[in-house]
């Protein structure tokens, strides 16, 4: 009985948030903290990344209330919010990854793992980042889509900047106002 009128409360959430009600918003992010803040803490060691890392998951917690199937009862939102948020924050690893080896700074490996995965999350993921982009390309200019694609791809203001024709400062200036307008699609 619980947990139907769990159920009931999180898909009732997921309307209002629909709706553009950010206290539905604010709730649910109150609701699912704990699964925000241990993904966060299972892929990032590093205390300089966390606070974006965590923006990042914010991000697509949203995105995973907007494209919930609310008629899906074999999936809770919880578990798919969790797919969505993993699968984004080991791309966000990757990249970070990437930009650790550039900089040749050496990546730890706290888990021990082979970072071998699961070709179904694969799947999941790249369509969770399908969603993700439209949204994201939906509130941003062309020339700051293009500037987000390029620095999603794990490639540093400096290299982008080559790539757009701009110099380095601009790019770190169009990437504070991206992550900023992002930010602000979350309230």
């Amino acid at each position: 009985m619980n947990e139907n009128k769990n159920r009931a409360e999180v898909n009732e959430l997921i309307g209002q948030v629909r709706e553009g009600n950010q206290e539905a918003f604010a709730r649910m992010l109150e609701m699912y903290r704990p699964l925000l803040d241990s993904a966060v803490a299972r892929f990032c060691k590093d205390e300089l990344f966390r606070e974006d890392l965590y923006q990042e998951a914010v991000l697509v917690f949203y995105n995973a209330i907007l494209n919930y199937d609310l008629e899906n009862e074999g999936v809770e939102f919880g578990l798919y919010a969790k797919i969505c948020v993993t699968n984004t924050l080991i791309s966000q690893g990757r990249m970070l990854e990437k930009r650790r080896a550039e900089s040749s700074v050496p990546m730890i490996d706290d888990d021990g793992t082979s970072g071998a995965e699961d070709p179904s999350a694969n799947i999941i993921e790249q369509e969770s980042l399908r969603r993700i982009d439209s949204v994201i390309r939906k509130n941003l200019s062309d020339y700051e889509y293009r500037v987000w694609c390029l620095y999603a791809s794990g490639k540093t203001a400096r290299e982008i900047g080559k790539l757009v024709g701009n110099g380095d400062r601009s790019v770190a200036n169009a990437i504070y106002r991206i992550r900023k307008k992002l930010r602000k699609l979350l309230g």
